[in-house]
């Protein structure tokens, strides 16, 4: 897999973005695409350029056959204090030599001239495209590619955006050559989320008796009952109620919240909950009326199944508009309503490898939110800042966004087994990277996990840690990922 000429350019795109660099200035750059090097002249008069340094024909090579390297590099100068802490070095996977003496990533030949002495736009293509997920590599039992085999793991740099730190060092690269250059400010922002695995109405008799054993063994003999209670009553069940209040908890704190609805039918692992319930149709309602953004969350099943995709996404797709309409004007249950637009998902279970992102585009979805892992937090893509994916097999970027998924409610106090305290210092370290780079945090967090005392009280101390940060709105930044 030898990088395409294409496939450079967007990989150089990516990094400009994250050194602060406009699409206005970004357009007035002359590429020269050589065997050797990417030249890029940055000034008018073309005597001041950048020049990235192509790995040799023998590191595809080695590539092919599984054999990652990562070199280390330090910075050209001294950054702000703030900024060192916790961005020490870079780190460099798929460098096609291992080097760990920290001489700087970016090197001034001259007063002219800025050499990348790494193969940057390479290590930077790969790691956005996933590429080592690509390989026959041990999966889970959920057929997903986990943490604990993935290069960052084992060279310990899984929670450290590292394609956004390149942006960094790019950015000294750039004011060293134009001294009057000022990038873009960079700017922390909060993207919330929500699964709605459960709503406590299971779609048939087989599914109640599940979710009710289910029930038992998470929350107690007296949950089960409450919600057998709220059935007979003809009342949202506490899953529901939940539904609700992770709306209202973020627009107290003025922040934005997604929710992702299902529609699969019952399964070991789909709760398969009716979306057309007029009970989940009041709350949905509701939560449009609040402005809270709604989504698609495909189940367990839809995994590599591109048709049983389609089917659930437009199921829900039409249950959004029939929300939306009855919002508005006051529609009955089930009728039909408005089309709801570009709707955002998640993967169930975070199923997911890089060929499901043209599975996606081709549903016509805006973006994803599933490139995160269960098994731990972190920068699974290396990136915080949302991005179109590069499909290497179509030599071209993705019609679809990709908006990493940080960190997720189980990973913390289940997979990973901390304690409340543990969970909450690991996230915040997270959201001061996140920070840094000027990234989008982005958290999930379950409705059926506020029905567990740990998991609400964590909830809410992140919100509140949360609370005051900006907003990330997709719809205007995600029409065009360079915007000015």
């Amino acid at each position: 897999m030898r990088p395409t000429r294409e496939a450079r350019f967007y990989a150089l795109r990516e990094l400009a973005r994250r050194a602060g660099v406009t699409a206005a200035f970004f357009r007035s750059w002359r590429i020269d695409f050589r065997e050797r090097e990417t030249i890029v002249s940055v000034d008018a008069e073309g005597r001041r350029s950048l020049r990235f340094l192509n790995a040799p024909p023998s590191f595809w090579d080695d590539l092919a056959t599984g054999n990652f390297q990562t070199a280390r590099a330090g910075w050209m100068q001294p950054p702000p204090e703030q900024v060192r802490t916790l961005v020490p070095d870079f780190v460099v996977p798929f460098a096609h030599e291992r080097r760990n003496d920290k001489s700087p990533l970016f090197v001034a030949r001259d007063r002219n001239s800025v050499t990348c002495s790494l193969d940057l736009l390479a290590s930077a293509l790969l790691s956005l495209s996933r590429f080592e997920e690509t390989r026959a590599v041990a999966r889970d039992v959920h057929g997903r590619f986990p943490a604990c085999r993935s290069l960052a793991v084992r060279d310990g740099f899984l929670n450290r955006p590292i394609v956004d730190e390149y942006g960094l060092a790019l950015e000294q690269g750039l004011t060293y050559l134009l001294p009057g250059w000022q990038p873009r400010e960079r700017r922390l922002r909060v993207k919330l989320s929500h699964d709605i695995d459960r709503t406590g109405l299971p779609g048939n008799p087989k599914a109640a008796v599940r979710y009710l054993g289910q029930l038992v063994r998470h929350n107690g003999p007296f949950a089960a009952a409450r919600d057998l209670l709220a059935w007979a009553r003809a009342e949202e069940p506490a899953h529901l109620k939940e539904v609700r209040a992770i709306g209202q908890m973020s627009l107290e704190r003025g922040l934005d919240s997604a929710v992702y609805w299902m529609a699969a039918p019952p399964s070991r692992w789909d709760s398969g909950y009716n979306v057309r319930h007029p009970r989940v149709l009041e709350v949905l309602a509701w939560l449009q009326d609040q402005g809270v953004e709604m989504g698609v969350h495909p189940g367990y099943y839809t995994f590599l199944s591109p048709d049983q995709l389609l089917q659930e996404v437009q199921s829900v797709r039409k249950v959004l508009g029939a929300g939306r309409g009855r919002a508005a004007r006051g529609r009955s249950p089930g009728s039909a309503g408005p089309d709801p637009g570009p709707v955002g998902r998640r993967q169930h279970y975070l199923r997911w490898c890089p060929e499901t992102w043209l599975h996606w585009e081709r549903c016509g979805l805006a973006y994803d939110s599933t490139v995160g892992y269960a098994d731990a937090i972190g920068f699974r893509a290396g990136t915080c800042i949302p991005y179109r994916p590069w499909l290497p097999a179509l030599n071209r970027e993705a019609n679809l966004l990709e908006i990493p998924l940080l960190v997720m409610d189980r990973t913390l106090l289940g997979y990973m087994g901390l304690t409340e305290q543990q969970s909450l210092a690991a996230v915040l370290e997270l959201l001061s990277r996140c920070r840094v780079v000027g990234g989008v945090f982005t958290l999930l967090w379950h409705n059926g996990s506020l029905t567990e005392p740990r998991y609400c009280r964590l909830y809410q101390k992140l919100l509140d840690a949360l609370g005051g940060c900006g907003k990330y709105d997709w719809r205007s930044e995600g029409d065009n990922c360079f915007d000015e």
